[in-house]
This record gives structure tokens, C-alpha cells and sequence, in this order.
């Protein structure tokens, strides 16, 4: 697939109603990001996640076409330095066969242009390939420093879009 093929909008701001959706994809996500940094499984088989009700302020869930892709979880405070007001991307996540496609960066580009002004993203210093990715796909002046939160040291970018 070309980026012609793709639709227009790569984004839907989600609904209450698509929590359940949210959720589940959070379990691939999480899942996916195990091998950067374990998550421990609950005794129901699931990952536990605290933070949908905090990062629930614009949900997006992320398509191609009309298939389900992802979705991005923004906020218009910084979850982790605590800057407000600031555009924070709490999670962000395409499933793997949707990867390398321009999909993800298609994405970032809209919720950015949705979301103008200063903006902090992170991620775990772990996870090499959301670190490759917020390189290649975030503006070029994206200033970028090391920081240690809640026992994990993070990469945070901070940028104005």
C-alpha cells in the first residue's frame, strides 16, 4: 500500500462508547511493550493499566480506511513534568502489521495539527523503537533530554506544533 491509498483521516475521536475498544487495544499495547519493560499480569490473565481515566481527555482511535489500526490517548497537561497547560501524548500505539507503513507518522501529523502549541512527549528510555519512531516523526528543533520519573528513566521531547 502507497500513502495514496490512504483515506484522508487517519483519526476518530473516540467516544465513551468505544472505551471497551480502547481497552482492549491497550492489553495488545502493553503486551507489545513488554519486551522493553515487563508489566506483571493480573490473576484474571490481564495487564493491569490505572491510567485510561487520567490520559481520557482526547481519545483518538487510529484507522486505515475503515480498518482499526490504533489509537493515541492526549492530554493538555504534561503527565510527567506536571507543565499545564502543555499537549501530552499519554499512549500512542499501531498494531504491528500497520507499522512501516506511514501510518503512525500520518497520525502524530494530525493530532499535532489538531492540538497546536507546546507540546512534552516521552517515552521509556527502554523502548528502542518508540525512540526511533518520536525521532524520525517529531519536528526537527524537538528539544531533547533525559529524565527520571517514578523509578524509569524516560526521554522526554518538547517541541511547539
Amino acid at each position: 500500500m502507497n500513502t495514496m491509498d490512504i483515506c484522508s483521516s487517519i483519526l476518530r475521536p473516540a467516544t465513551l462508547s468505544d472505551r471497551a475498544v480502547i481497552s482492549n487495544l491497550l492489553q495488545l499495547y502493553l503486551y507489545d511493550m513488554a519486551s522493553a519493560n515487563y508489566f506483571p499480569i493480573s490473576p484474571n490473565g490481564a495487564y493491569d493499566y490505572d491510567f485510561l481515566d487520567r490520559f481520557w481527555e482526547h481519545p483518538y482511535l487510529l484507522y486505515d480506511q475503515d480498518m482499526l489500526i490504533g489509537f493515541a490517548l492526549v492530554t493538555s497537561s504534561c503527565q510527567i513534568t506536571e507543565r499545564s497547560p502543555c499537549w501530552f501524548m499519554g499512549e500512542f500505539f499501531v498494531l504491528r502489521p500497520h507499522r512501516r507503513k506511514g501510518l503512525g507518522d500520518r497520525a502524530v501529523k494530525e493530532i499535532l495539527s489538531r492540538h497546536p502549541g507546546q507540546w512534552h512527549l516521552t517515552n521509556l528510555v527502554e523502548n528502542t523503537g518508540a525512540d526511533g519512531f518520536w525521532s524520525r516523526v517529531l519536528p526537527d528543533d524537538a528539544e531533547e533530554r533525559g529524565l527520571r520519573f517514578d523509578g524509569d528513566d524516560w526521554t522526554l521531547r518538547t517541541f511547539v506544533s
